[in-house]
C-alpha cells in the first residue's frame, strides 16, 4: 500500500509542474546591407503565469564596428548587457526584438540572450544571427538568387538591372515583396 501512495504522488507531481511561459522562436536569422542604419527581427515572449524575467547576453560574437540594442518589451539603451527583473502578467506577449547596427561594416555576428525566469527558476535562451552583406555587387546577389520571382521599380515596371540611388520592390517566390534603396 506504502508503494502504491508512493508511486501516485510521484505520477500526481508530475502532471502539476507545467510551464509558465513560451518562446515563438529561439533561433532568428536576419541579414540587410552593411550600409544600412540598422536591421532587426523579432520573437515573443509569452507568459502563461504572472512571472518575473530578465536577460542576460552572454555570448556577443558580433564585429567590433557593429553595435546591438534589444527591446525587451521597451528598447534599451546600445550595448546592453543585462537588464533587471521585470513583473510580466498573466496570459501576455511581450514583443522580444534585436537590433544590429553594422555601422557600414558587412560580416556576421551571433547574439546570445539568457531569460532567467523568476529569478532563475527557469532559463531559456534566444539567439539572433544577423549578417550585414555588402551591396557594391547587388545585381549579382539578386540574379542568384533563385527565390526571386522578379523586381519591379516604383512605378509598376518589370525591370533587369538595379541602378545606384534607386528605389525598387523585390517579390520573392512565396509572395513575400521588400522594398529596397540601393545606394552606392
Amino acid at each position: 500500500m506504502k508503494k502504491l501512495i508512493v508511486c501516485m504522488m510521484l505520477f500526481t507531481s508530475m502532471f502539476t509542474y507545467s510551464q509558465i511561459f513560451s518562446i515563438d522562436d529561439h533561433f532568428i536569422e536576419l541579414s540587410d546591407y552593411a550600409s544600412v542604419e540598422n536591421f532587426s527581427e523579432n520573437t515573443y515572449f509569452n507568459t502563461l503565469d504572472s512571472l518575473q524575467v530578465s536577460y542576460e547576453i552572454i555570448l556577443d560574437s558580433i564585429p567590433m564596428e557593429w553595435d546591438f540594442q534589444n527591446c525587451f518589451p521597451t528598447c534599451h539603451p546600445i550595448n546592453t548587457y543585462f537588464t533587471e527583473f521585470l513583473s510580466l502578467p498573466p496570459d501576455s506577449s511581450v514583443y522580444l526584438n534585436g537590433h544590429f547596427y553594422p555601422n557600414n561594416t558587412p560580416g556576421e555576428g551571433i547574439l546570445k540572450m539568457e531569460l532567467s525566469i523568476n529569478h532563475g527558476l527557469y532559463l531559456d535562451t534566444v539567439v539572433w544571427h544577423a549578417i550585414a552583406e555588402t551591396s557594391s555587387n547587388i545585381n549579382e546577389q539578386i540574379n542568384n538568387n533563385q527565390e526571386i520571382e522578379y523586381i519591379i521599380d516604383l512605378n509598376g515596371k518589370i525591370i533587369k538591372e538595379i541602378s545606384n540611388n534607386r528605389n525598387v520592390i523585390i517579390k520573392y517566390k512565396n509572395g513575400d515583396s521588400k522594398m529596397i534603396l540601393i545606394l552606392h
